[in-house]
């Protein structure tokens, strides 16, 4: 892989870059450069805020997948790093552009090509945003069942690149698991469609190459969703417990007899009382489970019968469905304000993911790690549990550092080492460390060791399909 450019060159080239292109829409507005230049990320917010921002030296929104293989041809030779990026609701500065170059804005991408209702499928460019296709989907009696907590900023793309999940990946499944084919645009400008059905025996599963590889690979310019008509019915219940252990060997059990909830987020103490006590304005405490189910009223309505038995079984309390549905109606807003933190705060999710026999292990020393280390700086840990599988769950780690250094450098250091010393934890654990939220800025120089001997492949992979290294560079830790 060559060498990358310093910024000098990056502006230069940036320029020849335009020059190249005049008929595509750039836009050199500092006050653009500066919005497109940052996601969710803590440290790029946090620099920006004080007056140091990270930026690139220009934006370019095509219109066409051909105008993005006409930016990635020319920025490949020209040596220009080329950051993609969606809607900007990504925690891991993985629309950053730590090196400068050009911002590759997706929004104009913004069609809904075709929809398929005897396929249930529906193909949509990348920059097509995730509350706008649901909105349409519904109007036509039809759902895609990837429901974000940025499902109201992201886009299409942008769940796709960073492998994203929604509350209903209990029964749906991530991203991975809803995409039939895609489109994407290469390193060299060429464009390769991937075929059109998500299963077959004809190679490797190329969708799963771009898939969560955050454009360091290529660029996703177009996918077929795989949707489903609106479910008859929708039922929520919440399912008190009296610790963890017992509420996770419950739930283990109902996913591996075979039952499927659409929602199952598992709350701990910390979780339940500053998350769902202040969003929902309840007087809760305690472990809870928050279920859901959905399908057809007689099927979701045996569903929701037997797997209570379950649970009630293995020592839950039925709690009744009115907090549940509240929780529902208002499950986004702990991502806004005023329940989310806001600077000079410091706040980040440490999602984790592990099979059963792992996961309160690696959970507990998190939370005890968290806790025990930063205690100084009014560190505030809570976690809950809200994807699972037949084999395990993730965790959110979530933490909010309320007495942050006052020195920025001091804060960012805190903030690094809060990430360095947990994932060197979790890896010690035998866990991954993240279920769906992306690598990034944030954990790419955890790469090697959680890749361990399959990293060099990796590697050989970013090499031979963007041998510039322009693409995204230093994400996922290439």
């Amino acid at each position: 892989m060559s060498s990358q450019p310093n910024t000098e060159q990056v502006s230069e080239a940036t320029a020849a870059l335009r020059a190249r292109l005049p008929d595509l829409p750039f836009d050199d507005s500092p006050a653009h450069i500066a919005e497109q230049s940052l996601d969710t990320y803590w440290k790029a917010k946090a620099l920006a805020a004080a007056g140091r921002p990270i930026l690139a030296d220009g934006v370019v929104r095509p219109k066409s997948a051909e105008q993005v293989g006409q930016v990635l041809a020319a920025a490949g030779e020209l040596g220009i790093p080329i950051v993609p990026r969606g809607g900007g609701s990504g925690s891991q500065g993985g629309a950053v552009p730590q090196l400068g170059g050009v911002m590759l804005d997706l929004s104009g991408l913004d069609s809904i090509v075709e929809f398929d209702d005897e396929s249930c499928t529906v193909r949509v460019q990348a920059g097509v945003p995730g509350q706008e296709l649901e909105d349409r989907l519904n109007e036509r009696g039809y759902t895609f069942p990837h429901f974000p907590a940025s499902v109201h900023l992201a886009r299409v793309g942008g769940y796709l690149a960073a492998k994203g999940s929604g509350v209903l990946s209990t029964k749906y499944g991530k991203i991975e698991d809803l995409v039939a084919s895609m489109q994407v645009a290469l390193p060299d400008g060429s464009l390769m469609r991937t075929v059109p059905v998500p299963r077959h025996s004809i190679g490797p599963d190329l969708n799963q190459l771009f898939i969560g590889s955050e454009g360091a690979f290529g660029v996703i310019t177009e996918a077929t969703l795989l949707v489903m008509p609106l479910p008859e019915r929708r039922s929520f219940r919440m399912v008190g417990f009296d610790g963890l252990e017992p509420a996770m060997a419950a739930m283990r059990g109902i996913l591996q007899a075979g039952w499927r909830p659409c929602v199952a987020r598992l709350s701990d103490e910390s979780a339940t009382d500053s998350n769902l006590a202040k969003v929902l304005n309840s007087d809760l405490s305690g472990v809870k489970l928050i279920l859901g189910f959905d399908g057809p009223a007689a099927r979701v309505e045996f569903e929701q019968r037997e797997v209570l038995k379950l649970l009630e079984a293995g020592g839950g309390r039925d709690e009744g469905s009115e907090i549940a549905d509240l929780w529902w109606e208002n499950r986004y807003k702990i991502y806004y304000p005023p329940f989310r933190p806001e600077l000079p705060f410091i706040w980040g999710t440490a999602d984790v993911v592990a099979p059963f026999s792992r996961m309160l292990p690696a959970y507990r020393a998190l939370r005890e790690h968290m806790l025990g280390e930063y205690e100084r700086y009014d560190l505030h840990f809570s976690g809950h549990f809200s994807h699972w599988y037949p084999w395990g769950a993730m965790v959110y780690g979530r933490f909010t550092v309320r007495s942050p250094p006052e020195d920025l450098d001091e804060s960012v250091a805190l903030y690094d080492d809060i990430w360095r010393r947990s994932s060197k934890l979790m890896l010690e654990h035998g866990v991954v460390l993240n279920d769906h939220h992306g690598v990034g800025l944030k954990l790419a120089d955890d790469m090697p060791a959680q890749w361990g001997d399959a990293w060099p492949l990796l590697q050989r992979i970013k090499a031979c399909i963007d041998p510039s290294g322009m693409m995204n560079p230093g994400k996922l830790g290439l």
